[in-house]
């Protein structure tokens, strides 16, 4: 199974929320992406993506993520077809 979690970050707070995800994630292979545009409030949406035996990770990445989000974290999980 694989954890994709997404939310918003204020223009204003990209710099310190990559340093606060950056610190949390460590040596995970957790992969960030973000939006290539920002939404019509000026927030950007980021994904965080979780693979296989590292979804355990996601509580202590949301915990350090949590004072720089200006949305809640959506999480959906999806297992691998075929």
């Amino acid at each position: 199974m694989q954890l994709y979690v997404y939310y918003k970050v204020a223009t204003k707070q990209v710099d310190e929320a990559l340093i606060a995800f950056r610190k949390a994630r460590v040596e995970a292979p957790i992969e960030l992406l973000q939006r290539p545009e920002p939404d019509a409030d000026g927030r950007w949406t980021w994904m965080e993506i979780y693979p296989e035996g590292w979804t355990h990770r996601e509580p202590q990445v949301a915990a350090a993520m949590a004072q720089w989000l200006s949305s809640e974290r959506q999480v959906e999980r999806f297992e691998m077809l075929g």
